[in-house]
């Protein structure tokens, strides 16, 4: 069996290397473009994956972190009040 190809992420080494560290697949990006989503929309929401797969954030900038990207992906902060 062949791999696919390599997608263009982009971003250089230590950016892809950084988002890594936080849990980005880029499987799930590239699936994404595969069914439709932008480039930059399927980088968001992959990013938004990565960051709450594993566990919940804990700190507020764990929290800061992942309300800033959702509010990237999705067009608006979620209001928990």
């Amino acid at each position: 069996m062949t791999d696919p190809p390599i997608h263009n992420l982009g971003m250089s080494d230590t950016e892809y290397a950084t988002l890594l560290t936080k849990g980005y697949n880029p499987d799930i990006e590239r699936q994404m473009i595969q069914v439709g989503e932008s480039p930059d929309q399927a980088r968001k929401l992959t990013q938004l994956v990565g960051l709450l797969q594993d566990k919940p954030p804990e700190t507020e900038e764990e929290w800061e972190e992942v309300m800033s990207i959702w509010e990237e992906a999705c067009g608006y902060r979620p209001d928990f009040d």
